[in-house]
């Protein structure tokens, strides 16, 4: 079973269904009212849900930091329709388009967090392989701030040979590196495919090794660095900057 009980979580899940035209399956536990919870209420009616009012002390037992209402469903984790195949396809004919791949993110904050940044700034895709890596558990749907609903997620077995299909495709990959171009100056490609890396040991040595480059983030500050996320965000935002996303794409999830 899923819970998610954060405002945003629950009603981009359930506006995302709405997008896509998804026969949800899940139910709403309620025991407090409000504006936030009357939306919610219906768009839970548009796509036929089942609602139950319960007592408090009933959400507080399964997450003691729901704001009067939960989200349940029966899968143990959030699932994702992109796909590699699909998005190669899709892609074929686009000018610009930015893949972020995640190598390893272990952190379920930080890949809520990056997948809310990637959402913000349009990304096309986003990659993580399918082992030691954080799951779309609830806690990393909480942490995007319901963003984790609409960014193509996908999932493969080995990130080295999904690098080496974006090249065939026409992207240049740069891995997030300390020692790499700066990325004010640096001659960004159109077509992008960005590693990011593990919290403690960074891009690993075979991914470098797959990438035509590095980029870097300059710093004057005094700590070593900036939290995976955090960078990712900068590195998200300056390629938006330079190729601004397609009037199609959506913004993402207002800040609480």
């Amino acid at each position: 079973m899923r819970i998610l009980s954060g405002f945003h979580a629950i009603e981009e899940e359930l506006k995302a269904a709405l997008s896509k035209g998804l026969l949800y399956r899940g139910r709403l536990l309620v025991s407090g009212t409000g504006p936030r919870i009357k939306a919610i209420l219906e768009l839970a009616s548009r796509l036929g849900m089942s609602v139950s009012r319960v007592q408090s002390a009933e959400l507080d037992r399964l997450d003691s930091s729901n704001r009067g209402i939960i989200l349940e469903t029966d899968e143990a984790e959030a699932s994702s329709d992109a796909d590699l195949d699909s998005f190669l396809e899709t892609s074929a004919d686009l000018e610009s388009a930015i893949v972020l791949v995640l190598d390893h993110i272990e952190d379920p904050q930080n890949l809520g967090a990056i997948l809310r940044s990637a959402d913000v700034f349009s990304c096309d895709l986003v990659i993580a392989p399918s082992r030691r890596s954080a799951p779309l558990s609830e806690v990393a749907v909480k942490a995007s701030a319901g963003a984790a609903a609409h960014v193509p997620f996908a999932q493969v077995p080995n990130l080295a040979e999904a690098l080496r299909r974006l090249e065939k495709a026409g992207f240049w990959r740069y891995a997030a590196d300390m020692g790499g171009s700066p990325l004010p100056s640096a001659d960004l490609p159109k077509r992008l495919a960005l590693v990011v890396g593990n919290e403690g040991s960074g891009v690993s040595r075979l991914l470098k090794d797959e990438c035509d480059g590095a980029l870097s983030i300059p710093q004057s500050g005094h700590v070593d660095s900036l939290n995976v996320s955090a960078a990712t965000a900068v590195f998200l935002y300056e390629y938006r900057r330079r190729f601004p996303a397609r009037p199609s794409r959506t913004t993402g999830p207002k800040s609480p």
